[in-house]
Order: C-alpha cells, then sequence, then structure tokens
C-alpha cells in the first residue's frame, strides 16, 4: 500500500481544496513537493533553488524556462508543468485517435465548457463581466491552448508545433443587459492545427469535447462529454488528475524540467523525457 505523499499547496479555491482533502496527499506548508495553482509564475524559482519539486499547472512554453531550469540545478529540484486541463485533454484524445487513424492531414478539437460565475481553474471571474474583462481572460488563457495546439500538433500530425506562433481571435457575445453570454476563442497553429473553445453560461453538460480530423480517406468527428466528478467541475477535475499524476513522479525524476511524452502510443499520460 502506497503512503500518502506530503505536499504543499499553493493557491486558493475549489481545486486546491479538492487537493488538500485527497486521501493519497498530506498537506504539509513546508513539503519537498508543491503543487502550484497560482497564475504568477514568479515564485517558481526561488521554490526550485530551494530544493522542491514543483508540479504546476500553468503551461511550459510561457514560462522562464533558462531561469527555472537554473534554479533546478541549484536546488537539485524538478519542475514539470502540466498546462491544465487543455493539454490533458489534447493528449488524450489524440492517443486515441493516433491508434485507429493514420495520415491525418488538419485536426481541430472544439471545447464547449460551461463556466459558472464563481468561476473554475483558470477563469476565476467566469465568463467575465463585461466585454473587456472576457477579453482579458481570454488573452490570459491563451497559453493553455498553445500547448494544447502543440499536443495535437505532435500527436496527430507527427510535427512538433511551435507553441510561440500560436494565433487567437476572440469573439464576445453580449446579451440585452450588456452582460457577457458567450466567448470564443479561435486558437491556430499554422493552416493544419485549430483548437476552438467555446465557453458559455448555460449548456447541456459542463465539457465537451469535439475532435475533427481530415485525412485522405475523408473526416471524421468523435465527441465526448465530461460530467462533475463528485461535486467538481470536470476542467478542475482532468487537471486535478494531472496534477496527481506528476507529484509522485517530479520526486522520482532527475533535476530540472521534466516534459510531457507525447509519444502517443505511450498509454502512461505523464511519462518522462530527458532533456
Amino acid at each position: 500500500m502506497t503512503s500518502p505523499l506530503p505536499v504543499a499547496v499553493l493557491g486558493t479555491g475549489p481545486l486546491a481544496e479538492r487537493i488538500a482533502a485527497h486521501p493519497g496527499l498530506v498537506v504539509t506548508a513546508h513539503s519537498p513537493v508543491v503543487l502550484h495553482l497560482s497564475p504568477d509564475p514568479a515564485e517558481l524559482p526561488a521554490l526550485l533553488a530551494a530544493g522542491r519539486n514543483v508540479v504546476t499547472a500553468l503551461p511550459l512554453h510561457e514560462l522562464p524556462r533558462a531561469e527555472l531550469a537554473a534554479a533546478a540545478g541549484t536546488g537539485n529540484a524538478t519542475l514539470h508543468a502540466t498546462g491544465g486541463h487543455q493539454s490533458a485533454v489534447a493528449a488524450r484524445l489524440t492517443r486515441s485517435l493516433a491508434a485507429a487513424t493514420r495520415g491525418i492531414t488538419r485536426i481541430e478539437l472544439v471545447e464547449e465548457i460551461v463556466l459558472p460565475d464563481a468561476g473554475v481553474y483558470p477563469w476565476p471571474g467566469g465568463l467575465g463581466a463585461d466585454a473587456g474583462s472576457a477579453e482579458a481572460a481570454a488573452a490570459a488563457t491563451a497559453g493553455y491552448y498553445a500547448d494544447g495546439l502543440r499536443t495535437l500538433a505532435d500527436g496527430a500530425i507527427g510535427e512538433r508545433g511551435d507553441a510561440t506562433a500560436a494565433t487567437v481571435t476572440v469573439r464576445v457575445e453580449t446579451g440585452d443587459s450588456g452582460g457577457v453570454e458567450r466567448v470564443t476563442a479561435e486558437h491556430t497553429l499554422g493552416d493544419r492545427v485549430r483548437y476552438r473553445s467555446i465557453r458559455s453560461r448555460t449548456g447541456a453538460v459542463p465539457l465537451r469535447y469535439r475532435l475533427i480530423s481530415t485525412s485522405a480517406a475523408g473526416t471524421g468527428t468523435t465527441t465526448v462529454d465530461f460530467h462533475p466528478v463528485d461535486g467538481l467541475h470536470p476542467a478542475e477535475h482532468l487537471t486535478l488528475v494531472e496534477m496527481l499524476s506528476a507529484a509522485r513522479a517530479v520526486v522520482a525524476s532527475p533535476p530540472g524540467i521534466a516534459l510531457r511524452d507525447l509519444a502517443i502510443t505511450h498509454l502512461a499520460p505523464d511519462d518522462r523525457l530527458s532533456r
């Protein structure tokens, strides 16, 4: 039987509370393993330099990697960035797709997510109070989708996409009262990979994904619905699963930055690659 893993949690909200209550974890402020839920990466170098292994839900490509690698070397520690549920879903779906499909030339992942006013990670303010705040929230989360785009490109097409080259177009729809009703963010990487996020106040299910792939044989569509788990929004549950999977792995990983294995024929979602 595996004993509970001591962790420190940086961040607040339902996701942090669920981590604290997890039976496989023991939360202690000075643990050598830190689960990082803050939107601010500024504290990461000091944590790593102090010898603390860190799992953050932030997307890796937006982090100061050279500075973090140096800090990890100083502290003999490891960092893993999961990229939130946006990368987790992309990785799962492309693994399944690539097992049955070859020669994909174009791929699109469509996300339909219901955001309550109380918000879910990484949208603490939900859709936003007005068009300006909705656009700001879309800009703040663009990095998660850029990581998801690269996952799609790597897994389905076999090209390592440059996440920094991703583009995004945001459309905000408001009601008669001026309140935000829907936000659509179109994320693209080149002309073959697209990740569209449609965020609404209401919907049939809290989280739905449609994966549309095109090959010489035609176009196929796969739809997957995610439902709450013990009252936790599925977006936060997916983020939680990824962080917990990485928590023990960072302890056993060599110092530095651990990279997600995007070899989609491997069914372990958090294998580690050498740097």
